[in-house]
């Protein structure tokens, strides 16, 4: 009974957003610029297994994120591009790919938007550009989520995982542990349960995708977070809808893909 008050409320709560947002698309139309000066490489790597038809080299992705409070006030509208370089990720060559991040963001707006983290132990600067990994194989896609500046808190949701192949109903598990380092996150163990609710059309600014409606539910000491997100086969992690266990709200989407 417990989890299906949850799950209402969850609902509608999402369903409160989406109105919120139809006057956001109104009043906010394409804003980005980033360098795009990050090398790739087409070549096909020597260490590790990934396919790279998701994730290819020099494909550039742009993803709108926009972050709401608790209340569903909106405290900021930015963009996120990431490319794949073509190499292997340095802290883990034998599994993983590299991929690169710009964050796009209003400097002025910085202190205005730290106000909203929920974790103020954690001492971290802002950051225009990073390098993580992503896996992509016949049985895993995987990647590490967009968790820098504001977007901090997607470290303690489910990060987006899909096991294949995939069919409704089926479910999987994940478990994490963040050591030293985190601020009160710090030496907490996460355990994340996946569940694929349906295959369906999916809106995304990018376009109409058919992708699949994956809900993931991460349990912690200091709470539980959401994440709704919606997996192409074609384009990968497309939409997904983050709700943090302070109540707070970020969806990122696709926006724009540009292959070389």
């Amino acid at each position: 009974m417990a989890l299906q008050l949850e799950a209402a409320i969850f609902r509608m709560r999402i369903s409160c957003l989406l109105l919120v947002m139809v006057s956001a698309f109104a009043c906010n139309p394409k804003k980005y610029a980033f360098e795009r000066r990050v090398s790739c490489e087409e070549g096909v790597s020597e260490v590790n297994t990934n396919l790279r038809k998701i994730f290819k080299p020099c494909r550039e992705y742009v993803f709108r994120a926009r972050y709401w409070d608790n209340q569903f006030n909106l405290i900021s509208d930015d963009y996120i591009w990431m490319m794949a370089t073509g190499r292997d990720w340095a802290y883990e060559p034998e599994s993983q790919d590299e991929i690169a991040i710009q964050y796009a963001f209003d400097s002025t707006k910085i202190d205005f938007i730290k106000q909203y983290t929920i974790n103020p132990e954690f001492a971290s600067g802002w950051r225009v550009s990073e390098v993580t990994g992503i896996i992509e194989t016949e049985e895993t896609v995987w990647m590490h989520p967009f968790r820098s500046n504001q977007y901090l808190f997607t470290q303690v949701a489910a990060f987006p995982y899909v096991k294949l192949p995939l069919e409704r109903s089926t479910q999987w598990t994940s478990r994490g542990n963040n050591y030293e380092n985190w601020g009160r996150w710090s030496n907490h163990t996460l355990n994340s349960t996946y569940q694929v609710l349906d295959f369906e059309k999916v809106e995304t600014e990018f376009s109409n995708l058919d992708a699949w409606h994956i809900k993931a539910t991460t349990t912690a000491d200091f709470g539980t977070s959401i994440n709704d997100f919606w997996f192409s086969q074609e384009y990968g992690f497309v939409k997904m809808v983050i709700n943090n266990y302070e109540g707070q709200v970020l969806i990122i989407e696709l926006v724009e893909v540009k292959d070389s």
